[in-house]
């Protein structure tokens, strides 16, 4: 599974502050430019020892949300939608081009079928924006369930005369269904998983008017059938002399996907990777983000036991309801499996007593569950 580390070191390997700045005069002769001073900002965090993709994400969304001079917000924010849409296309092309390495490598996850037969359902809450959860539990025979609705709509894919030639199949999750906290989940005895991907996914969009989200649903489900449904989003929902003709200038839809409707109105999909680069007037994205956090609240507290596979307990708003769920009883346990891990991580060191340290990579710990 991808690492924060992993495509850290990709984005260094060609941006630099010198390379930024090139960039930057790049997009000025197309009219998208950014002050020096914003460039300057960014170009200080590209540093080998230091950089962390998310933590300049986080503090380019931090700046266009803060930042009241006149272009500076508007500037950061077209940044941020700009390296997300970097950090996407890595994330995207790694499950593509690696498919085959990637499929000779789930059965090394087997445990997680073993989990799921011992958990009627097996609840999964993941920061990764991959679609592995959904190959491993398609490679061995297990119903995943997201939380969206039976309903299911289809996006034209055109050739270059703008003619449908196939459709892509996506099940649909409504802004008063997400807001609603009873997503139809498998219920307590029902055998499967239920995912729940609390910073956006490849496969989901926000879909119409940005406020309902689509996830995209294969023809079946199969670890090919998968990644072929993520590429057609990507790249087959339009020829590519349509989208050149559609869009000019790529810039002006970044983060987006173009496509043109049932009834031939040009649409976007919005990706959802961390937050989506929406108007920014519009509320919406934190709103979402918000809401999935507190989908993942509640269904935590339904769970006496917890185990983490891989993550970095930096997330502040993941440790707040940690450490809440812990707080609230003392019979709750907390398992914490990563590769040399010695320690109780500080903001859960007075509540050591309810957690386990297991240092083992995702695979070996997995051979050993069920």
């Amino acid at each position: 599974m991808p690492l924060r580390a992993d495509i850290s070191a990709e984005i260094l390997a060609w941006l630099s502050p010198a390379s930024l700045r090139k960039l930057n005069a790049t997009w000025r002769g197309r009219g998208f430019g950014h002050a020096d001073e914003i460039i300057e900002d960014i170009a200080g965090t590209l540093d080998e020892d230091t950089f962390d993709y998310e933590a300049l994400l986080g503090h380019m969304e931090a700046q266009y949300l803060s930042d009241a001079r006149e272009g500076f917000a508007v500037s950061y924010h077209a940044l941020y939608a700009w390296l997300a849409q970097v950090v996407y296309q890595l994330l995207y092309r790694r499950q593509v081009e690696r498919r085959d390495s990637y499929r000779e490598g789930l059965q090394y996850f087997e445990g997680i079928a073993r989990l799921a037969q011992n958990n009627h359902p097996l609840w999964i809450f993941s920061l990764n924006h991959d679609v592995l959860v959904e190959c491993i539990a398609a490679l061995f025979g297990i119903e995943v369930n997201a939380g969206y609705s039976a309903r299911t709509v289809f996006l034209p894919c055109r050739s270059a005369d703008g003619q449908p030639v196939a459709a892509l199949a996506a099940e649909v999750l409504s802004e008063a269904e997400l807001a609603s906290g009873q997503l139809p989940f498998f219920k307590t005895g029902w055998p499967g998983i239920n995912l729940l991907k609390m910073h956006g996914a490849l496969d989901v969009f926000t879909y119409g008017d940005g406020r309902d989200l689509i996830r995209l649903k294969p023809e079946d489900q199969t670890f090919d059938a998968i990644i072929d449904a993520l590429q057609i989003a990507n790249e087959g929902l339009l020829d590519p002399n349509l989208v050149s003709s559609l869009v000019p200038d790529p810039l002006k839809l970044a983060n987006k996907i173009p496509y043109i409707d049932s009834d031939g109105k040009p649409q976007v999909l919005g990706r959802t990777l961390l937050a989506s680069a929406a108007r920014l007037t519009d509320p919406y994205p934190p709103l979402l983000q918000r809401r999935l956090l507190e989908y993942f609240r509640a269904n935590l507290a339904q769970a006496d036991r917890l185990v983490t596979i891989g993550y970095s307990m930096t997330d502040a708003e993941i440790n707040d309801i940690l450490t809440d769920w812990l707080e609230s009883s003392g019979t709750r346990q907390l398992e914490i499996v990563a590769p040399g891990i010695a320690q109780v991580p500080s903001f859960l060191e007075t509540l050591s007593a309810q957690i386990e340290l297991t240092p083992a990579s995702a695979t070996t710990y997995l051979e050993r569950v069920g």
